[in-house]
């Protein structure tokens, strides 16, 4: 089984070289390391091409052209990859000696999983363990294991690659985007075992409340949530989103026409529950333009018909009469 490693680079001077050895030190080391950076304007290139020439496996850096963004970058390392299981990599972790050997295992275990992910500790921005790992702050939260999407957690196949793979320019997040797809045919499996460190400091891009460092528990969950619906230009952020499902919807139509016969009533389902999905929210958004008593009898109406099944239940209704 040849091992791929996609990692997308930005700026990580800081914290990399930690992430570099930990890919020397595994127990069972990739066949290649593909690098995409962002356009970098630290000595993020200058220390991977130093670690490249005593590295004892394959190691390509590319540059972008341009500024691709988070999604962008991984979609253009992945791209480059050619191992029959790829593991995604941030800049900023550190994994322990026995991940990919590890993960090999479950994924040979598990010959229809698509995606195997393992838990990981998280950590301040030193490195030193707060006690909590992501799966447990998931779970103490409340949320389903659905919610686990975490990308540098994340070994996918060759077979998943080559069908769900560009992803559409726009979608905002790379793991959510390959993560859905093996879930929506029941190829996604977790493995309890903590296999890394997730460096949580200030320049992180995930927000996701279950990547606190301090113990996370439901109400906080619910709290975190309600308050979000209520956070920033809520009118721009509607549009977004429904361009968003726009993009997904049109990704997952192209992914039907290339998929393998045996995962296209799967993903058919998958299509069916993105268009459900957009016209609740279009209905939801129109409701919320509303004068105040028509909002309130329109979102009794919709939650009489069982429409906030899909969504987020109590906290989208209250966002919907408040308007």
């Amino acid at each position: 089984m040849k091992i791929s490693i996609a990692m997308a680079t930005y700026n990580g001077a800081q914290y990399i070289q930690e992430q570099l050895q930990s890919f020397m030190d595994q127990t069972r080391q990739p066949d290649e390391l593909i690098i995409t950076d962002d356009c970098s304007t630290d000595q993020t290139e200058a220390i991977i091409r130093e670690f490249a020439k005593t590295a004892p496996f394959a190691v390509e850096f590319h540059r972008n052209e341009k500024n691709l963004g988070y999604c962008g970058n991984f979609n253009a390392a992945l791209m480059k990859t050619a191992g029959d299981l790829v593991f995604l990599s941030d800049q900023d972790d550190a994994w322990f000696p026995e991940k990919i050997e590890h993960m090999i295992g479950v994924a040979e275990r598990n010959p229809n999983a698509l995606v195997v992910m393992n838990d990981a500790a998280l950590t301040d921005g030193e490195l030193k363990e707060v006690g909590l790992t992501k799966v447990g702050q998931i779970r103490s939260a409340g949320l389903p294991m659905k919610a686990f999407v975490m990308g540098c957690c994340c070994a996918i196949r060759r077979e998943l690659l080559d069908f769900c793979m560009p992803i559409p320019e726009g979608i905002k997040a790379h793991d959510n985007w390959i993560v859905h797809f093996a879930e929506a045919v029941n190829g996604k499996v977790v493995d309890n075992c903590v296999l890394q460190y997730y460096r949580r400091h200030e320049t992180n891009e995930s927000q996701f409340i279950a990547n606190r460092t301090t113990k996370v528990k439901r109400r906080h969950a619910f709290l975190h949530s309600a308050k979000s619906l209520f956070r920033g230009n809520i009118r721009q952020k509607e549009q977004e989103q429904i361009a968003q499902q726009q993009l997904v919807i049109h990704g997952i139509q192209r992914v039907l026409s290339v998929a393998p016969e045996k995962y296209r009533a799967d993903l058919k389902n998958m299509l069916e529950t993105a268009e459900a999905n957009a016209r609740s929210f279009k209905i939801r958004a129109d409701i919320r333009a509303k004068p105040l008593i028509p909002r309130i009898l329109a979102t009794f109406w919709i939650l009489s018909r069982g429409e906030y099944r899909n969504s987020s239940g109590i906290k989208a209704v209250l966002r919907d009469l408040v308007g």
